[in-house]
């Protein structure tokens, strides 16, 4: 069966100019069960190759997982590793080693990448990762709901694949601990449930292993990576292309020590992406934001009780969700010293503050709602700020809350509550931003809420919540699909430091990105959170150019715009492909743009 084809472009003479297209497709291969070395060897009977290894380009957000025994079906062998960006935007190419032969412990580095002018890509916005594979739950890609026992899965994004030790006789995952005086020791972080958690808080079991301490921290470059002869290792390469970076073709390489290099193009495109507005009101901010656990005392559960160190972690930690498209911080408890703290750092690292979530608690009297609203004007300057206040409650609580919600409105707050559609039954025209429990393609809640003239915000939530490791998934729940559907926020739940141990039978737990020394270990789940935010930031801009088209008086500028605005009204928008997608937008953005250029010069 032949896949859809994943274009990183859509086939079409206006981006001829711009670079040679690359289809990831899956082969035909009538021999299904043929030995993996003998359909290897069919790839590259007529490529040429190194002789120590062969490679693929693979797409970086696939439903694939990149297992050190599994063919990657929709790979390109010797293929180009392609990536492509516009300004103001991170952006991923992936791609497997094959070695032929035992190469042990080899070091990928990258050459200079040059455009035609000779002008360099930043070396210090490229980031070449390793793909851990390490156990999990055995639903673990499919699901956050557990079940017994584990299996390899292919997440973490780490510069050291020594970080952590998998024992395939024992299917166990040990993390390796250095410490101050040079030693080293390690720790077994997946044991039975009985004998891994410390004490209960914050709503979950603590467990033992503490990943945020100084002992546990990842390389800050990536080492020398182990090679064993017809294993495939995965590898991630990312490029942060800056407002300023001048648009073109850089072409470069990853050298595989001495064996080899792998090409490499990064097209930056000559515009800049805008952050998220909704589908429905482009003017209106698509807010991004999630439930989060990440307060100081949660941090100091994780990293020994080091107050000072737990607020450089939280800063960290917010400088990698400004990184990865989430600007809003939900902030966990009421005002005090620490939430100001909290407010200053996310301003720090780049995150909104001129909206706000938590931080302060409904007040039960207008003079209390009062206080809190001048406490909050003195520390961020408005009133901004919805309050977090019960969660998925029955509507008997939802009527009878009314007066809290008033109250606190009248102050000048907002109010934000998950739950079902009893919500807006209830109290719909009291609420100002809904986490509705639907999936995020569903649009049948957003036809309600979208009819308010106050606009206000809605959120899928919980179909599934957060834990799912394939990043097409997360791309698709986190972007064009909510996008489409009518949605104006996202905010599941949750974003935690961990646990790293996958061992469930109910809920798995529910993580994005695991906390570490540094702050946070990127994944391939969150990779695909921040691709699907782009995915609305290339709806946006080509929205916004197409609606502009289409009021021309010029014919032909109002058919482009129209035919830009009927690829997103016939997009299927949970199950038509995402990178297809991508390439289609661009290519709108671009004849849009050429369009209305040439008609101001006219």
């Amino acid at each position: 069966m032949k896949r859809a084809p994943l274009a990183v472009f859509a086939a079409a003479a206006l981006l001829a100019p711009l670079m040679a297209t690359a289809q990831f497709t899956v082969r035909p291969w009538t021999q299904d069960n043929a030995p993996l070395d003998e359909r290897v060897a069919a790839d590259f009977r007529e490529i040429r190759h190194p002789a120590a290894f062969v490679h693929y380009a693979v797409p970086a957000m696939s439903p694939l997982q990149r297992l050190p025994d599994v063919y990657p079906e929709d790979g390109i062998p010797g293929g180009v590793v392609r990536i492509v960006a516009a300004r103001d935007e991170y952006e991923p190419g992936s791609f497997l080693i094959r070695a032929t032969r035992d190469l042990g412990k080899t070091q990928l580095s990258l050459t200079p990448f040059k455009n035609a002018d000779g002008r360099l890509f930043p070396a210090e916005d490229l980031d070449l990762k390793f793909v851990k594979v390490w156990y999990q739950n055995r639903n673990a890609w499919y699901s956050y709901f557990g079940d017994t026992g584990f299996k390899l899965v292919p997440e973490l994004l780490v510069n050291d694949e020594d970080l952590i030790r998998v024992d395939t006789a024992k299917q166990a995952n040990y993390a390796r601990l250095k410490f101050a005086d040079g030693k080293t020791d390690e720790i077994w972080i997946n044991p039975p449930r009985a004998m891994n958690n410390v004490f209960w808080d914050f709503y979950r079991s603590v467990p033992a292993f503490q990943p945020m301490r100084p002992e546990f921290r990842d390389a800050p470059t990536l080492q020398p990576v182990k090679f064993p002869k017809g294993e495939f290792r995965n590898f991630f390469l990312t490029a942060r292309v800056r407002p300023g970076t001048p648009a073109g073709l850089y072409k470069g390489a990853v050298r595989v020590g001495a064996h080899g290099e792998i090409p490499v193009a990064i097209r930056v495109l000559d515009f800049t992406l805008p952050r998220p507005k909704c589908y429905f009101d482009d003017t209106l901010d698509f807010y991004v934001s999630s439930y989060t656990y990440n307060c100081f005392a949660m941090i100091m559960a994780q990293n020994g009780g080091d107050l000072e160190l737990a607020k450089r972690q939280f800063k960290a930690t917010m400088e990698n969700l400004a990184a990865h498209n989430q600007d809003i911080n939900w902030v966990r408890f009421g005002l005090g010293a620490e939430t100001f703290t909290c407010w200053q750092l996310m301003k720090e690292a780049g995150l909104r503050t001129d909206v706000a979530i938590g931080g302060v608690g409904a007040g039960s009297t207008p003079a209390e709602a009062r206080r809190n609203a001048e406490t909050v004007r003195r520390h961020l300057g408005h009133n901004n700020v919805y309050i977090g206040y019960g969660d998925e409650p029955p509507p008997r609580w939802v009527a009878a809350k009314r007066h809290i919600f008033k109250t606190n409105q009248e102050a000048g707050f907002k109010f934000i509550l998950a739950g079902k559609d009893q919500v807006f039954r209830k109290a719909g025209y009291i609420y100002d931003w809904h986490n509705v429990a639907k999936p995020p393609e569903d649009s049948s809640t957003t036809a309600l809420w979208n009819q308010f003239g106050s606009s206000p915000h809605v959120a899928w939530y919980a179909t599934m919540h957060v834990g799912v490791e394939n990043p097409e998934y997360n791309r698709r729940q986190n972007g064009l699909a909510p996008y489409l559907a009518g949605y104006s926020a996202l905010c599941n739940y949750a974003h935690h430091y961990g646990p790293y141990n996958d061992d469930s039978t109910g809920y798995r737990p529910m993580v994005f990105a695991y906390g570490i020394y540094d702050g946070v270990l990127d994944t391939l789940q969150w990779e695909g959170f921040r691709e699907g935010v782009d995915d609305i930031r290339y709806a946006t801009a080509m929205v916004r150019l197409a609606r502009e088209a289409a009021k021309s008086e010029v014919v032909e500028t109002r058919y482009a715009g129209n035919k830009a605005l009927q690829y997103l009204a016939s997009f299927k928008r949970d199950s038509d492909d995402l990178n297809t997608a991508r390439g289609e937008m661009i290519r709108h953005i671009l004849a849009l743009r050429d369009i209305l250029g040439q008609q101001e010069a006219k």
